[in-house]
């Protein structure tokens, strides 16, 4: 496993919910459906939900080759993401004291769009084997050419669990 440091300056208030294991962050990660990334356009946020896959450091997104997100990649390599999973409302009798539970992945890092064609198909692998369990898949010469494929080389991250 490539030396990606695991954790950033802790942001998380309550400590006891921060997941120091290694294992068990990759762990969300795998189990995740969704990944939400963010970007810097200027001075303006943007994120936006996306399919993903996650290996030795890296995230793999599937995108068009056109649009605002590639733009802003372009402009700005610097991303953050966020995954989620086991999220369940905890109801309560008063209104504010609702919760929710949740196990959840923070993570900074580099963003880069891939050229290389074989970088692209065992990218596109990573990311069909995080939702089919397979990695053997074929891609038409067609598909990987209106295909972008970003890889974000993770910087740092940290995992978070509610108590509930």
């Amino acid at each position: 496993m490539p030396s990606t440091r695991f954790q950033r300056k802790s942001t998380i208030r309550r400590h006891e919910q921060e997941i120091t294991d290694r294992q068990a962050v990759e762990e969300i990660l795998r189990k995740a459906v969704v990944c939400r990334i963010g970007l810097a356009d200027d001075n303006t946020p943007y994120i936006v939900p996306v399919c993903f896959g996650y290996e030795d450091g890296s995230i793999y997104l599937h995108s068009s080759p056109h649009g605002h997100k590639i733009d802003i990649i372009q402009r700005n390599k610097n991303v953050c993401f966020e995954v989620d999973v086991d999220v369940e409302m905890i109801p309560a009798p008063e209104a504010c004291k609702w919760s929710v539970k949740y196990r959840s992945v923070i993570g900074f890092g580099k963003a880069a769009v891939i050229e290389n064609e074989e970088e692209k198909i065992r990218a596109l692998n990573i990311i069909m084997e995080h939702y089919s369990g397979r990695s053997d898949h074929e891609y038409s010469p067609h598909s990987l050419e209106k295909a972008a494929i970003i890889r974000i080389q993770i910087q740092s991250m940290t995992g978070k669990s509610s108590k509930q």
